[in-house]
């Protein structure tokens, strides 16, 4: 049995096989382990890249960025400037985002008509009580959890920008969610296996206060996308989650504990300009205080591609 079903395809950007994460491919597990410690090691720490123009990013920044990319899944960014008006940002996320090919934007339901979503504190109207919206602790996730339709239709890619700084709080720790694969696989082969069958994890169906329904979502915890790279759907939250059984809920118990105790995890508060560009990391945020509630706090664009590497 093979840990996660793959198709034989050209190597990823990293050279390597999908084969590297069946359980039944050990040396390429090995050396793919050993190559993706090393490079996570000598990647995390650095300072965000600058970006002199996001609507016109040079080679150079380009290459900055990607590189981090290749050995985190995830790249931190600043720009030089401030977007004058909440337009003008939306164009230049956009335009940023595009860059680096991320265009397949999710239509999500607090999305503006750009796909852009304010992640702010909201207290009337549909995205009143969710978390998200709320200044309340968010624990570890990656985004979409519960919207996945498919290794073809669910979030890969995403920006994350800080339009303006919280008062107090709002930290994020983030985590690539190829480091979590590796350790459950590492702590307990079995429970990986657990977490990778097509109904490990369900969401269970929602109706918000505007009226709006949410179906049943049920999914694995890791999988291969359909380019052949490894994804995660995932969140640590107790209510509102249902396990397969208790045999799961005790691998997801595991996970969630490797994760918490991963040395490698990064921790960022991002400041005006700067943002996370990422293939949906893994990544949580702390409880945070707001003087001023408006859209200036947090901007969101979620992908149903990843970051185009070439």
């Amino acid at each position: 049995m093979s840990a996660i079903a793959y198709k034989e395809e050209p190597p990823t950007g990293d050279r390597w096989s999908p084969a590297v994460f069946s359980l039944e491919d050990s040396d390429s597990w090995r050396r793919w382990r050993q190559f993706k410690l090393g490079r996570v090691e000598a990647a995390l720490g650095c300072a965000p890249t600058t970006i002199e123009n996001p609507r016109a990013v040079s080679q150079a920044e380009r290459k900055s960025l990607l590189a981090q990319v290749a050995a985190t899944n995830f790249a931190l960014y600043q720009w030089r400037a401030a977007a004058p008006d909440e337009n003008a940002l939306d164009e230049w996320l956009l335009a940023f985002t595009n860059s680096f090919g991320l265009r397949a934007r999710e239509d999500h339901r607090s999305a503006n008509g750009n796909g852009v979503v304010r992640i702010e504190v909201a207290r009337e109207g549909g995205r009143a009580g969710y978390i998200p919206y709320t200044d309340l602790r968010i624990a570890w996730h990656t985004d979409g959890y519960y919207n996945y339709h498919g290794p073809a239709n669910c979030v890969r890619g995403m920006i994350l920008h800080c339009a303006a700084a919280a008062s107090e709080g709002g930290e994020n720790r983030v985590l690539d969610h190829e480091l979590a694969y590796l350790r459950l696989r590492d702590a307990d082969e079995q429970a990986l296996r657990l977490l990778i069958r097509p109904d490990a994890m369900t969401i269970p169906e929602a109706t918000d206060e505007s009226g709006r329904f949410r179906a049943t979502n049920s999914g694995p915890v890791f999988f291969l996308d359909n380019s052949g790279a490894l994804t995660m759907r995932y969140t640590a939250r107790k209510k509102f989650v249902e396990w397969r059984d208790e045999e799961t809920r005790a691998a997801a118990d595991l996970l969630l504990s490797l994760i918490d105790a991963d040395p490698l995890v990064s921790r960022v508060r991002l400041a005006p300009g700067q943002g996370l560009l990422c293939n949906n990391v893994l990544h949580d945020r702390t409880a945070f205080r707001n003087d001023e509630n408006s859209w200036r706090r947090l901007c969101r664009i979620r992908f149903h591609n990843r970051i185009d590497m070439n």
